[in-house]
């Protein structure tokens, strides 16, 4: 089974990519998403938008090359 998530930056913006599909059913702040080619998300909050669909906050990780 597949969900997806809209993903915002902090400030109410998508985030790019602005929709996540996973096969995780549930996400909590701190969780990390990995995107490949050293991209990383971090989950900071988690809100309902007002179709009541969860929304992930999420924030770019950098990572050490």
């Amino acid at each position: 089974m597949a969900f997806t998530y809209r993903l915002e930056k902090e400030d109410g913006t998508p985030a790019d990519p602005p929709v996540l599909h996973t096969a995780v059913p549930t996400w909590h702040v701190g969780d990390t998403i990995p995107l490949g080619s050293g991209r990383t998300l971090r989950v900071i909050d988690t809100r309902l938008n007002p179709e009541d669909e969860l929304v992930l906050v999420v924030e770019i990780e950098s990572s050490a090359a």
